[in-house]
């Protein structure tokens, strides 16, 4: 009994360690897979928050050295969005804050959230900007002609590299 309770006990501080990591792998579904899972339930917190302040894009960047931070928005308007003049994000990123993360672009675009500017990534063109969506995505809307760059990751969470 002992020695099972020893290899559970082991085998939770390796996943434990594993998780923190994930910042340091390498670029991977799997990555992808195990932050969205993490944060999942945060991200769309933010999303219906968002939504229900009557934004469409909100962009978050907490200067916590500065003791300062960075907010914007935009509510849906004709022919382009709204800028809103000093927006009260505290509702939207309060939850999400306490994750440690610190910065949130999300963006409503056809008919899926998009959390812009997730994560960064090199291939045979440079180095890029990625970008994790909830939502129904059409890779005729997101990619760049004749590419491919939305792969599925789970339930409605989607990875696009464009």
């Amino acid at each position: 009994m002992k020695t099972l309770l020893l290899y559970i006990s082991l085998l939770s501080v390796i996943f434990i360690l594993l998780i923190k990591s994930m910042y340091y792998w390498p670029e991977s579904k799997i990555k992808h897979f195990t932050f969205v899972f993490t944060y999942s339930d945060q991200f769309v917190e933010a999303m219906r928050a968002t939504e229900d302040a009557g934004y469409v894009s909100i962009q978050w960047h907490d200067k916590s050295h500065q003791r300062d931070e960075s907010s914007m928005a935009w509510e849906a308007g004709e022919p382009k969005y709204k800028k809103v003049v000093k927006p009260d994000l505290s509702k939207i990123i309060g939850p999400y804050k306490e994750t440690g993360l610190q910065s949130l672009w999300l963006q409503y675009y056809q008919g899926a959230w998009l959390i812009r500017k997730a994560f960064s990534y090199k291939d045979e063109n440079g180095t890029g900007e990625g970008i994790y969506a909830f939502g129904t995505v059409n890779p005729k809307d997101v990619c760049l002609p004749n590419t491919q760059c939305v792969e599925h990751l789970f339930g409605q969470w989607h990875v696009i590299k464009n």
